[in-house]
């Protein structure tokens, strides 16, 4: 299904419910999907998000990743809860 299609079945969709509080929960259940998309990133500063990028780079060379194993070594006394 073509995007364009799929906007109309959705619209058709909205506007055969009469029911204001079902509306409302579409509404909140897609909206806040939208909001969240970049809401994380935008609350960052530029250098936490330099830092970010920076880090998601390095974690591209397998040299710099971490064994699970090793993680978890570290953190066995924490319970999982």
């Amino acid at each position: 299904m073509k995007l364009a299609e799929l906007k109309s079945d959705f619209h058709s969709l909205i506007d055969q419910i009469n029911d204001p509080e079902l509306l409302s929960q579409f509404y909140d259940i897609i909206s806040q999907h939208i909001n969240v998309d970049n809401s994380d990133w935008e609350s960052l500063s530029p250098k936490q998000q330099q830092e970010l990028l920076d880090a998601y780079e390095s974690s591209e060379d397998e040299d710099n990743l971490i064994p699970l194993s090793v993680i978890e070594a570290k953190y066995k006394q924490w319970p999982l809860k």
